[in-house]
Formats: structure tokens, C-alpha cells, sequence
């Protein structure tokens, strides 16, 4: 799924294709991405980018006439642009061509259609994503305000990270990177999480956002109609490859729609979690 340091590098991508351009048309071809009627999705046309924000996973695009869009990229969203006159991809859900700008293409990959778009008046849009907890990139996310969040509930490290209510951005991969970063357990509880913990990683979420931040704008995969190719990862994805700061191979523990990996020596001294669902045993 999308997470921050790609929809990062994505809005500000859009940021210097689209600002100031205007939509000429508005083509909605898969209907249930649309989740607003009020204002209507072709409101757009004619008004101007004014800026490009993101809160979390969610990706905003401000225009004239007091209008955000706000999109949810989900599982399989990618946003392509394309030129006047190429082929737009099969699985094209929205085309928005701009006057002095790319065709931007919501395209969604798979058979499970999860991405949405709303149109808001740009001053419901802190009413409408006001679930979201602070965002990861936050200068307000210090130490002792992760000691805080950690303190106020009994779950474990990795959901902890990838719940949008506590910090916002954070998903499956870059909850793996930074606990690995931390050397910290994946399914550890945070009751037991103390300061100089609390304090690490605190400290691992930055800087491995902005590290992934800088790969993103080089190449990044939400602009493209294709899979999730990223391979920058230190643990995420490495099953059964050496750990880059010990040696020990990889673990990892399969659940329905997603795994998790983590090094059993850096992260859970030397045991590994028995490989079934949300399993809290260790072998």
C-alpha cells in the first residue's frame, strides 16, 4: 500500500507539473472512486492548482473556487501522466487532462478497488481527515510525545506504528524499516516500551521516512501503471537474506495480506516469532 515518502515525492511531483493549470475536462471512468457528489467532480474544470498537500496517506490538491481534492491511493492506486494523444492504461478509474499540463490518470492495479477521491470544500478538509493522528513527519513527534502515544494503549510495536489514529503515514514496509532501524521487537507490546526505547524511535521514524523520501523522487513506483518494484529495502522484503547490521538472516511472520520481517538477533534477541497469524508466541 502507498505510505508517506511516496506520496511525498508524488505531490511534490504534481506540485511543479500542475500548479496554476486548469482542468479542461473531468472523464470518471470506474464510479465508485468517486466517494462525493457535493460539489460535483466536474466543478474542477476550469480552476486552477493553487497547491499540493499531503496529510498522512492521503494526497490533497487545492484549487480556485475554494476546492481539495482529497485521494486515498489504497492497495493498488497509482497516478500516471500522460501527454495529449498517448494511450491512457487499462485500468484507468479517472482522467483529468489539464490546460498547460500532463494528463493526470488515477489508474487502479488488482481486482481490489480500495483508492477514493473525494471533492470537498477546502474548509471541510480538516473536519473530514480529522481521525488522522499526528503526522510522521511532524516536528511535534518527539520523544516524549511518542512516549505519550505509546503509554496510551496495550498493542503491539508494528500495529502501533501502522495505526493512521496514533501517526499518520506509516504502513506495512516503513513499520518494518524503522523497527528494525530502533533494534526494536515488531510484536512486542507497548506497555513495554521504556524512555531510551520510546527515544530510538523516535528517532528511526524521520530519518527512515526522508532516506525513502530521496529514493522516491528518483524513481517512484506510484507513477507508473506496474507493481510494487521497490527493492531499497535493509529488512522489508529480505526474508532470508543477512541482516546488514548482524548478519543473521532475515525472518519474517506471514499474516493474511501482508508480512512482516525483522532480524531475530538485532530486534528479538535471538528468538524468532512462530510463523501464524498474529502469533505472539516465540520458538
Amino acid at each position: 500500500m502507498p505510505e508517506l515518502p511516496e506520496l511525498e515525492a508524488l505531490r511534490e511531483t504534481l506540485g511543479l507539473r500542475l500548479m496554476d493549470s486548469r482542468p479542461q475536462t473531468v472523464g470518471v471512468w470506474q464510479f465508485a472512486l468517486v466517494k462525493t457528489f457535493d460539489p460535483p467532480i466536474e466543478d474542477l474544470v476550469g480552476h486552477a492548482v493553487t497547491g499540493t498537500r499531503r496529510r498522512g496517506k492521503h494526497l490533497l490538491l487545492d484549487f480556485e473556487g475554494d476546492l481539495t481534492v482529497v485521494a486515498h491511493l489504497g492497495i493498488g492506486g497509482r497516478v500516471v501522466l500522460g501527454e495529449e494523444g498517448s494511450k491512457p492504461p487499462r485500468a484507468t478509474s479517472l482522467e483529468i487532462p489539464f490546460e498547460a499540463g500532463p494528463i493526470v490518470r488515477v489508474v487502479e492495479l488488482g481486482t481490489k478497488k480500495r483508492s477514493s477521491v473525494h471533492l470537498l470544500r477546502t474548509d471541510e478538509v480538516d473536519a473530514h481527515l480529522a481521525f488522522l493522528g499526528i503526522d510522521a513527519l511532524s516536528p511535534d513527534l518527539t520523544a516524549e510525545r511518542v512516549g505519550a502515544l505509546l503509554a496510551m494503549e496495550r498493542s503491539q510495536l508494528k500495529g502501533f506504528l501502522t495505526d493512521q489514529h496514533r501517526i499518520a503515514g506509516i504502513g506495512n514496509a516503513y513499520s518494518d524499516e524503522i523497527l528494525w532501524e530502533a533494534q526494536l521487537a515488531p510484536l512486542a507490546l507497548t506497555s513495554t516500551v521504556d524512555a531510551a526505547a520510546a527515544a530510538r524511535l523516535a528517532e528511526a521514524i524521520p530519518l527512515v521516512l526522508r532516506r525513502a523520501i530521496d529514493l522516491a523522487r528518483d524513481e517512484n513506483y506510484l507513477l507508473v501503471a506496474r507493481g510494487d518494484k521497490r527493492g531499497h529495502f535493509k529488512v522489508h522484503r529480505r526474508s532470508g537474506q543477512p541482516c546488514l547490521r548482524c548478519g543473521e538472516p532475515i525472518a519474517s511472520v506471514y499474516f493474511a495480506e501482508s508480512a512482516l520481517e525483522y532480524c531475530p538477533t538485532c530486534q528479538v534477541g535471538g528468538k524468532k516469532y512462530a510463523d501464524r497469524r498474529m502469533s505472539r508466541l516465540l520458538r
